[in-house]
């Protein structure tokens, strides 16, 4: 195996040169991953609830009942993640299936008494500490981004549907 050859200056940081595009990329992802509930180890250690099931408990207590399908639209997230999800959260008891006479093979899912009640319990430590991720910026900048944000997840999902990416 022959090895490319090392750069001559270590970065500092990984978007030291990076084109805005790719910064903001790489940036807006690794802010989602620190931010995300499931991913903080006392999150998951005080709730039992990892990153996927959070986003479907979620999307369950924003939306309603909704079918899987429904759930992957609405979080973005891939199929199989979504269903695994499902699976774990329906084991645990949390969510469960009813019916959806127009579409028999696509139950909706909805949150059990128990799911309801972890989801209370989650829903303003999540809040918390979403407030206490943001701090840092003013409630302008808190809605500039907010704004920008929206404007960026619109143009991404215009340029995948037109593209095919």
């Amino acid at each position: 195996m022959r090895l490319a050859p090392l750069p001559k200056v270590k970065k500092k940081q990984l978007t030291e040169g990076m084109d805005p595009p790719a910064h903001i990329s790489y940036q807006i992802t690794v802010a989602a991953n620190l931010m995300a509930f499931g991913s903080s180890v006392s999150n998951v250690k005080r709730f039992g609830v990892k990153t996927r099931e959070w986003r479907v408990l979620g999307c369950l207590m924003q939306a309603g009942p909704a079918t899987a399908s429904d759930i992957v639209r609405l979080i973005q997230q891939d199929k199989g993640s979504v269903s695994r999800a499902i699976t774990g959260l329906e084991r645990e008891d949390l969510v469960g299936k009813i019916p959806n006479y127009a579409h028999k093979n696509s139950p909706y899912i909805w949150l059990t008494n128990k799911g309801r009640k972890l989801v209370d319990r989650i829903y303003p430590v999540f809040i918390e500490q979403a407030e206490l991720f943001t701090d840092g910026l003013t409630d302008k900048e808190k809605r500039e981004l907010c704004r920008l944000l929206d404007k960026l997840k619109n143009n991404v999902e215009r340029v995948r549907l037109e593209q095919g990416i």
